[in-house]
């Protein structure tokens, strides 16, 4: 496929992991659920830096806030500064083994939830739940399925 047309998996498989989000869970399990967004963002940044950066951490943030229904641009801020990190640091990170790149989506995920917390106790938010970081665990697991699907995807579609 040409370049121009492989770009669509990039957008529909962000669009999925947003659309994830609306998968309706029992109250009691919400605490447990994955941020699949984040991560397909995450990959994406590692495979393809040169084609997904800040620009798209914003906007999936966008539609975080407006899934969420939270004030516009509180997700942003921390995927922003998250997707920095990992675009200075992604040549790095690629050589890491599983368990080594699951540890630094935990940090990079942590340090996105603790710009958004921030942003909650400036604009005086009710703040998260310390039960919020089971979710980021949650996430830390299902980094190495999210990367093999989205390998597939991406040499199966030929994405450059």
């Amino acid at each position: 496929m040409e370049r121009s047309r492989s770009s669509w998996v990039i957008y529909l498989s962000l669009g999925c992991a947003l659309l994830f989000m609306l998968i309706p869970f029992p109250l009691e399990w919400r605490i447990f659920r994955p941020d699949i967004a984040t991560l397909t963002l995450f990959y994406w940044v590692l495979a393809l830096p040169q084609r997904v950066g800040v620009t798209t951490a914003f906007v999936l943030g966008l539609g975080q806030d407006l899934i969420e229904g939270s004030p516009l641009g509180l997700s942003s801020l921390g995927l922003m500064v998250s997707v920095l990190v990992l675009l200075s640091n992604y040549q790095r990170i690629r050589q890491f083994d599983g368990v080594q790149q699951s540890l630094m989506m935990l940090v990079l995920l942590m340090l996105a939830s603790g710009a958004e917390q921030w942003l909650r106790n400036g604009l005086g938010m009710p703040g998260l739940p310390w039960l919020g970081l089971v979710g980021l665990f949650c996430s830390t697991f299902c980094w190495l399925v999210v990367r093999e699907i989205l390998r597939l995807l991406r040499r199966y579609y030929e994405v450059t």
